[in-house]
This record gives C-alpha cells, structure tokens and sequence, in this order.
C-alpha cells in the first residue's frame, strides 16, 4: 500500500501546528480516486487535481466529522489514526476502477491532505448497486 501527504496537505498541517494560526476544521472529506494504481499514489507535488473521482452515478465525497477520528496508536515505524467507517452512497452507474482513496477540506473543492490506496492494494470496480465502505486510516511514519 502506498501512501502520500503531498506539499499542499503538509502546507495545511504545519499552519496549525507549530504555528496555530487557523481555525481547526470541523470536518474533512473523504473521496474515491481512479487514477494511478491499486499500490501507487502520486507524489508530493501532486494536488487534488491529480487525483480524479468517479462522476455521476450517485457518486458524493462522505463528510468525517472531526470527533469521528480515534486517538493516536501506535504503528510500525510512526503512529496512526483510524475514523469510523464511511459508506458512500449505492452506486446507480459505474464509477470505474477505484484504487484508493483521499481526505480533503472541501466538500467539492479544497486542497487535498492525505491519499491512500487501500491496505490490501486491490482495485474495486464499481458498477451500479454497489456500495463502497471505507475505514479511513491515516499514518505518519519516523
């Protein structure tokens, strides 16, 4: 499984902390991508743009509630946060081949913080009637 906080969501990350100048969101949200593969992501000067979601079809980024994120465990190398599971909508057309997943400050537009693919780096294709559930899980590593 790859990965990536890009340049823009380190950007967003180091304004709070050490620096504590911005409001601290309520939420965040997660969407789908169906770009790159089942076991990459892009690079840190990739940005929300690089990473494009299914459309139509039913297809909406899910809110996470900011209370919804666990507290910090640890993990190997570094230490991580898991939120509660996110169903998205039942699909009423094809959204393509889904590789992964990201969080962003927008509900449809916005900077994007952090991209994944999924832990056991396999691809889902989703047709009509079907339904995705992700447990997001975010990880800084040493």
């Amino acid at each position: 499984m790859a990965e990536i906080w890009p340049d823009e969501g380190l950007d967003q990350v180091l304004a709070f902390f050490p620096r504590a100048n911005l409001a601290l969101p309520a939420n965040s949200w997660i969407a789908v991508f169906t770009s790159w593969t089942a076991s990459t992501v892009g690079t840190n000067t990739d940005t929300r743009a690089n990473y494009p979601e299914p459309s139509g079809g039913a297809y909406a980024r899910q809110t996470i509630a900011s209370s919804s994120w666990g507290s910090a465990t640890g993990a190997t190398g570094g230490r991580k946060m898991t939120a509660g599971q996110v169903t998205f909508a039942t699909a009423t057309a094809s959204w393509g081949t889904i590789n992964g997943f990201t969080l962003a400050n927008g509900l449809t537009t916005g900077s994007l913080y952090f991209a994944a693919n999924f832990d056991d780096t396999t691809a889902v294709a989703i047709q009509s009637n079907d339904v995705i559930k992700i447990t997001p899980t975010i990880q800084y590593n040493q």
